[in-house]
């Protein structure tokens, strides 16, 4: 069993915002338990992460880069990030604790990115 994380990425007025779980006094990324004996891929557990979660149209998301992240063990979690142009009809949509907050807003969360594991999917 693996853990995965995933985030969407949408701008306003040139900041990046970020759909991140917001815990008591953090913020953290989405992440979920690949089941390999599910036969299910890790972008699979993701998108279904995200339909629990409330969304209910993925026709306008594109997929973006793939990085690492630094989990709660300190391991590393593969983390797949989306990008959208219509955020607010996402947020309306979100049930739970996730929300869309600026980059300012979740600096510490984001040094948790390992820059060196970033493949963009245009390079492949």
């Amino acid at each position: 069993m693996t853990m995965i994380a995933a985030t969407v990425i949408a701008y306003q007025d040139n900041i990046p915002y970020f759909l991140v779980k917001k815990t008591s006094n953090s913020f953290d990324f989405l992440s979920v338990k690949e089941h390999l004996h599910d036969d299910q891929t890790s972008l699979g557990c993701i998108l279904d992460a995200f339909k629990k979660a409330g969304v209910r149209d993925f026709s306008q998301w594109q997929i973006g880069e793939l990085a690492a992240v630094k989990g709660d063990k300190g391991n590393l979690m593969p983390l797949y990030s989306f990008e959208i142009s219509d955020w607010q009809k996402v947020q309306k949509d979100l049930k739970g604790d996730l929300m869309f907050e600026s980059a300012n807003k979740i600096q510490n969360l984001l040094t948790t990115l390992k820059p060196s594991a970033f493949t963009a999917f245009e390079d492949i």
